[in-house]
């Protein structure tokens, strides 16, 4: 049986996880490429088996989760570590706790913290999850700076954007509803496309940058666009004109 996409580029807002975690994009701040919500309605929409992996990568800094298999994924509540070729991310928590690894060390941030704001530097590793011990809702809110290779007219497209976050979320979606494992090259085309590289926190930080930023080359970009066929973004899961629209409302 050949993959279906599922069309998801007409939702305002993307569903993950059976309901464990809903995100919603807004239009970014003026020199921002994306502004998206993410929404923990309720820690017992958390499975067990995706509570087990929430509390095992809470407690784990020194590990990488390169690619989950499709029982364990959700993938989407368990990032793997990354780091971004050129923007500045930042992550504020509205509501709830979330744990982040950042550089190899585990940090916890509240809403009720004086200042509930991550800003991550460009090539940092990082990575973070809802604090599983936490009851109740977990909302944080994801931005990122313009790219600097973007122009007025790409803004908002390249690096890590709206159109990203639309067609990994939602190919990892569909992965799971049909039980087919994730395809390493599409990850990592999509990675690529989007200025990312997987980040790791063993040997000389500037060689696992080049060895990282190759493998999306090389993988993703050439094998997984070029022989394969993949795409960094499909009409189903993100449309420009029609998420521009959506957004402006």
């Amino acid at each position: 049986m050949s993959f279906v996409r599922t069309k998801t580029a007409e939702s305002d807002s993307l569903v993950s996880c059976d309901g464990a975690r809903t995100t919603r994009w807004h239009t970014p701040r003026s020199g921002n490429s994306v502004l998206e919500i993410q929404t923990y309605p309720d820690s017992s929409k958390i499975t067990k088996a995706q509570r087990e992996q929430l509390e095992m990568r809470a407690h784990s800094t020194s590990k990488v989760v390169v690619f989950l298999p499709i029982q364990l994924c959700k993938v989407m509540l368990i990032v793997p570590s990354l780091g971004h070729w050129y923007q500045e991310e930042h992550f504020t928590v509205t509501q709830g706790t979330f744990i982040f690894t950042l550089n190899g060390k585990e940090i916890k941030i509240s809403a009720t913290d004086p200042n509930p704001r991550v800003s991550i530097t460009p090539g940092a590793p990082h990575t973070f999850v809802p604090d599983p011990a936490y009851k109740g809702p977990c909302v944080i809110e994801i931005s990122a700076e313009t790219s600097p290779l973007s122009s007025e007219t790409t803004a908002t497209d390249l690096g890590v954007s709206e159109r990203f976050f639309r067609n990994l979320y939602s190919y990892l979606e569909d992965c799971s509803r049909q039980n087919v494992s994730p395809s390493p090259p599409q990850l990592l085309l999509f990675l690529d496309s989007a200025e990312v590289s997987l980040a790791w926190d063993v040997g000389p930080t500037w060689l696992m940058h080049y060895l990282s930023y190759g493998l999306g080359v090389v993988v993703g970009r050439w094998i997984g666009g070029g022989l394969l066929g993949y795409k960094g973004s499909y009409p189903e899961y993100y449309n420009p004109e029609l998420n521009e629209t959506k957004k402006g409302k």
